[in-house]
């Protein structure tokens, strides 16, 4: 797939947050596990969307924001989301990514949403470096964190977030200088 009507934005409006919402809580059984998502967890439609839109409107440079969410859009249409959490303006965060609709997977969408979601997230808080741990039985967003080059650092054992269950996650990183080295920007605050 190529690059052609493909971006990202920030979420916008409760649609968008709905939108994120409705996608964990429907996912299969299947999914949840694939991903290392305890539905138990998960909080209510209601108590999850107050609490986004709550943090939705706090300065990003606020150490009270908790995440910031990407919204991924393909010929218009909201297809996914990525976002990161653990913010530490001007040093790191951690990322997530997930594509909502299956026929678009394995097509290369979610590698270039995700490279574009690098990118914003680099400019938008200042950041030196990215993490992101997915699930290690999770084989998509491993894959397009190889094709997009970030470095294995490891594999551990841990409950990785508050919806989650204990399960091994493989640890990538990319510090901002290599990942312009690799994904050169037009964007001349992301220059050092």
């Amino acid at each position: 797939m190529t690059a052609t009507g493909i971006s990202v934005r920030p979420f916008e409006s409760p649609d968008d947050y709905f939108g994120m919402i409705d996608y964990f809580h429907n996912l299969s059984d299947e999914m949840m596990l694939r991903m290392g998502v305890d539905r138990s967890r998960l909080p209510s439609r209601a108590e999850w969307f107050d609490h986004a839109w709550r943090d939705h409107h706090l300065s990003v440079r606020d150490p009270l924001r908790e995440r910031f969410f990407l919204a991924w859009i393909v010929d218009g249409e909201l297809v996914g989301h990525s976002s990161i959490n653990q913010i530490q303006w001007g040093y790191q965060a951690c990322a997530h990514l997930h594509l909502w609709r299956s026929d678009l997977r394995k097509a290369g969408a979610g590698t270039e949403l995700f490279r574009q979601s690098i990118s914003t997230y680099f400019t938008r808080f200042d950041l030196q470096r990215v993490i992101v741990e997915p699930h290690a039985e999770n084989p998509a967003p491993n894959r397009v964190l190889e094709k997009l080059e970030f470095r294995f650092v490891r594999k551990y054992r841990c409950v990785p977030g508050p919806v989650n269950f204990e399960q091994d996650v493989n640890r990538y990183e990319v510090d901002r200088a290599t990942w312009l080295a690799r994904h050169p920007s037009n964007d001349p605050r992301l220059a050092d």
